[in-house]
């Protein structure tokens, strides 16, 4: 995982990098639009309080948490429970 000087939790969700090249849906989850990916239909929010972006299958079930940059966050995992409305 690479060190992040940058204070993701301030920047909005369209400028995180990995978020780039996704598409922006009509839905938001807590204030925060979802992004789908179109070759693997998952979806992806922002957590606004930490920075990390959200990761749900295409069925909305959570899949894991991601850093601004994509990478897979070194402590936190999926969390079986949560899902999205999709």
């Amino acid at each position: 995982m690479r060190e992040s000087s940058v204070n993701w939790a301030q920047m909005p969700a369209s400028q995180y990098p990995f978020l780039m090249d996704k598409v922006p849906t009509n839905r938001k989850w807590k204030k925060e639009r979802i992004y789908q990916d179109r070759k693997t239909g998952n979806f992806y929010h922002k957590d606004g309080l930490h920075g990390e972006i959200e990761a749900y299958d295409r069925r909305g079930k959570h899949i894991g948490v991601l850093t601004a940059e994509g990478d897979k966050h070194p402590i936190k995992g999926a969390v079986s429970r949560r899902r999205i409305p999709v």
